[in-house]
């Protein structure tokens, strides 16, 4: 549902003080006025405002053959005496474009006719005019007496009620009437009583200015308010444009989430009873990541995507970890059914329930053998020369060593290294050290022939023919061997080594902690 702020609720009392009288405020609300002592139309941004409706609203037993409009506000300014005396209230409010406007004798009925019950007279009239938008600007003005009207007139003392219930809740009594009418029509909407000043997604309120300043702008400093002014009024437009775009961006969104829905209840589905009833969240991608890696299983790309999961492309086949399930889309070879059975693990799932795209139960597959290396390649990789496989000899020992320190670390360690790998943002050389895990795994991996690190390197790159990828695959991987580098180990000096230098031990050396030299960035 969204929310939206009144567009324009405002009350107070039609004063002397202010140049105001009972009288002059009724023709007013009419759409006239008398700038000279002349009637004229009333007019608003060039524009002429037009007087669609008046609503007359008297208390019960209350004549109107006596009481006309002229005859009510008359009797209330002769009712005061003081100079300074308040003759009336005005309570005005602007309509909301989200709602129709043939609802407003309804709400007309709904908030002003407790005044006439009170025992007061009240005059409603709607006006409307094209406001900058070209958008229809349709608003109330509401005329309100302070004296308790009969056939005899009005009371000799006010009506303090009146005072108590203007002091209460305007804004949210106004802003509930708004939302049962929505409600009524069926709108989504919901309007927020608060005014601008406390509202986190609003602007400040634009300056007031008196009427003095706003009819006649060759008065004193009146150019320069009502220029400021007028900036604040289009900065409210602009705020106004953004924020008509958030509310088009969230429609967007919600319908690309219902797309999602319908493409993921199109795939295939892999639960554990075991975990029935309960909420389990996705797992966070370095520990997917890293168990996946220790596989052997290169993994195209990955990505967690918020209010879906962890998303990861294995070859053909799209895996999603969902939290509560894993969908799955594509065919289910080797590499993906390994991805599955490692992430079942890490979630201490046990007894695996697979469901395909048709609601149908399917066997699940068990976890397979890993291949030699020579066939995790496939048909595509392409045959290199062995001129070229002499130049890479450099990345050969770096592999060679690599699978040294791979089968040599423990399972901690191991996790250490993919981490570091996962952590330096280098897709390819994660591809690349997933298939080195793979042939450290094997029972007797013997030396790493140069045309399986060449065969490594095509599949790891996917295809890519830049060059720049390729040779930061390359320092990157020689990097993994570099003592105190980021990608290594690390380093770790000779006993002797501060003695013979003269420096203390454990001092900290720039190149020694954390250094990223020798790594293609």
């Amino acid at each position: 549902m969204g929310t939206v702020g009144l567009p324009g609720v405002s009350y107070g009392g039609v004063s002397r003080q202010e140049g105001w009288s009972a009288p002059g405020r009724s023709t007013y609300q009419m759409g006239v006025e008398y700038p000279d002592g002349i009637p004229v139309a009333k007019r608003r941004g060039g524009e002429t405002v037009v007087h669609m409706q008046q609503w007359l609203m008297l208390p019960d037993g209350v004549d109107p053959s006596i009481w006309a409009r002229e005859a009510i506000w008359e009797a209330a300014r002769q009712a005061e005496i003081r100079r300074d005396a308040r003759e009336a209230r005005f309570f005005d409010i602007a309509w909301p474009r989200q709602l129709a406007t043939d609802r407003i004798s309804q709400f007309v009925g709904d908030l002003y006719a407790p005044f006439a019950v009170m025992g007061l007279a009240v005059q409603v009239d709607w006006e409307t005019l094209p406001a900058a938008d070209g958008q229809p600007n349709d608003h109330l003005h509401g005329l309100i007496s302070t004296r308790v009207l009969t056939n005899a007139g009005f009371s000799a003392g006010k009506c303090r009620e009146l005072d108590v219930w203007f002091r209460s809740s305007v804004r949210r009594h106004v802003a509930g009437l708004f939302d049962s009418i929505a409600e009524t029509c069926g709108i989504d909407v919901c309007f927020d009583p608060r005014p601008n000043v406390e509202r986190e997604d609003t602007l400040p309120p634009e300056d007031y200015l008196p009427r003095k300043i706003v009819r006649n702008r060759l008065a004193a400093g009146a150019t320069k308010m009502l220029d400021r002014r007028d900036a604040q009024r289009n900065l409210r437009e602009e705020h106004d444009a953004i924020g008509d775009r958030i509310e088009k961006l969230h429609e967007e969104r919600k319908s690309l989430l219902a797309a999602l829905e319908t493409e993921l209840d199109n795939m295939a589905v892999l639960t554990s009873w075991q975990h029935v009833g309960q909420e389990i969240k996705p797992l966070a991608i370095e520990i997917a990541m890293t168990a996946i890696m220790g596989r052997g299983v290169a993994v195209d790309r990955h990505r967690s995507v918020e209010g879906l999961g962890l998303a990861l492309v294995v070859g053909r086949t799209v895996i999603i970890d969902n939290g509560n399930r894993i969908l799955i889309e594509g065919p289910l070879d080797d590499d993906a059914v390994r991805t599955l059975h490692v992430l079942a693990r890490h979630k201490a799932w046990r007894d695996l329930s697979l469901v395909d795209w048709s609601g149908m139960p399917t066997p699940v597959p068990p976890d397979p053998m890993r291949p030699a290396v020579e066939r995790m390649t496939g048909p595509h990789v392409v045959e290199r020369s062995k001129l070229y496989r002499r130049s890479k000899h450099h990345l050969i020992i770096a592999a060679e060593e690599i699978v040294q320190n791979l089968k040599a670390a423990s399972s901690l360690e191991r996790s250490a290294i993919l981490e570091r790998v996962l952590g330096w943002g280098n897709p390819h050389l994660e591809r690349m050290v997933a298939q080195l895990v793979a042939h450290a795994e094997r029972q007797s991996p013997g030396p790493i022939s140069a045309k399986s690190v060449v065969h490594m390197m095509d599949q790891s790159l996917n295809g890519d023919a830049d060059l720049w990828y390729a040779y930061r695959l390359e320092q990157d991987l020689v990097a993994m061997t570099t003592p105190g580098n980021a990608l290594s180990r690390p380093f770790q000096p000779h006993p002797r080594f501060y003695e013979y230098f003269g420096v203390q031990d454990g001092a900290d050396h720039g190149y020694l902690a954390g250094s990223e030299e020798g790594a293609g960035r």
